[in-house]
């Protein structure tokens, strides 16, 4: 059964374009810490190194890899090769357990299916290296194909989207297509924080296209609900079209969320003026390197309607939300990208 806490805290890591999540909670005097994605494969030292020197604690209960892009992916393959590293249960979604007759059939047998689906999931530099096929050779790690619906017997964490339909879809086309890059890259022009979008214009950028990489739109969101009445939702790198899907499911329980990471480095292609509206976050975070891009002037504008919007490359040590806990040594209140209705 799961339990409620008061007593958390949140560390968005810097990792510029690229997501690695710490959450540590307690239960009483139980503590737990949940991992959501490991950035690229060098970022695994500052994982390592934030929980050894932060947290003092190298035991991961909960390890989510959202979805397979190399920015999520990396860090995990250092994780599981450290053996100064223990992680309990780890949380992704398992394109084999989406195997149609037919596909089988295509690939000749179970087994042929199975390995070409997951290929997904190889080390971005290595690809003799399998995120699912090494965690299944560790007995020690209890692993799990989620989808729309799953929560923790314990920990207050919930899968609000994608829906099994949805990622279903998907499977084929990311099998189909893999090794195509992403929608979007980023590009190397700064963030220009004085820039004034005009509303109208605005909402024509982002109201129009969604983002058209099935990675990117198999990403697992996360809702987070401890026992104080805030919300704080993790969205990968999702799309609008699962987004949407998850605003029908669950309509108000994802409502004015507390904060709300927002999908692929602020992309202006993964969010719509109405997502946001619903979401309607007091917080807004973005991961991002700062670029004209990532994160997109329209997003932050549109987000700063509900409330502060931060990014993590205007805090070098990354950004930390705490409750009942104490403010760490040094640390200094972060700075908004852009304020409220500014």
């Amino acid at each position: 059964m799961s339990f409620e806490t008061t007593k958390y805290e949140i560390d968005i890591l810097n990792v510029k374009d690229a997501d690695s999540i710490l959450i540590r909670c307690y239960n009483e005097n139980l503590e737990y810490i949940i991992l959501i994605d490991a950035g690229n494969v060098s970022d695994y030292e500052k994982i390592k190194n934030h929980l050894k020197n932060v947290y003092k604690n190298t035991y991961i209960d909960l390890a989510i890899c959202t979805h397979p892009d190399k920015d999520h992916i990396g860090g995990f393959f250092g994780l599981l090769d450290d053996d100064e590293i223990t992680i309990k249960d780890f949380w992704l979604i398992d394109p084999a357990n989406y195997l149609t007759k037919d596909d089988i059939h295509h690939y000749r047998n179970e087994a042929n299916a199975k390995k070409a689906v997951r290929k997904l999931f190889n080390k971005p530099n290595d690809s003799n290296k399998n995120l699912i096929s090494i965690l299944l050779s560790k007995e020690e790690i209890e692993t799990y194909t989620v989808s729309q619906g799953y929560s923790h017997p314990e920990i207050p964490i919930k899968v609000v989207a994608p829906s099994s339909e949805y990622y279903q879809e998907l499977v084929k086309i990311m099998v189909e297509d893999f090794g195509l890059k992403t929608y979007e890259d980023s590009d190397t022009s700064d963030y220009d924080e004085n820039a004034l979008p005009d509303e109208s214009d605005v909402k024509s950028v982002i109201d129009v296209d969604d983002d058209k990489s099935p990675y990117n739109a198999s990403s697992l969101v996360l809702l987070f609900e401890p026992g104080d009445g805030n919300k704080f939702l993790f969205t990968g790198d999702s799309n609008c079209a699962s987004l949407t899907n998850m605003i029908e499911t669950f309509n108000d329980e994802v409502r004015n969320v507390t904060m709300l990471k927002v999908p692929h480095h602020g992309s202006k292609h993964n969010l719509t003026t109405e997502i946001i509206e619903h979401l309607s976050p007091r917080i807004s975070i973005i991961s991002a390197k700062g670029t004209k891009k990532h994160p997109n002037s329209g997003i932050v504008y549109w987000l700063s309607k509900s409330g502060n919007v931060y990014s993590t490359h205007k805090s070098s040590g990354g950004l930390h939300y705490y409750n009942n806990i104490e403010p760490r040594k040094g640390s200094k209140t972060a700075i908004p990208l852009k304020k409220k209705n500014e």
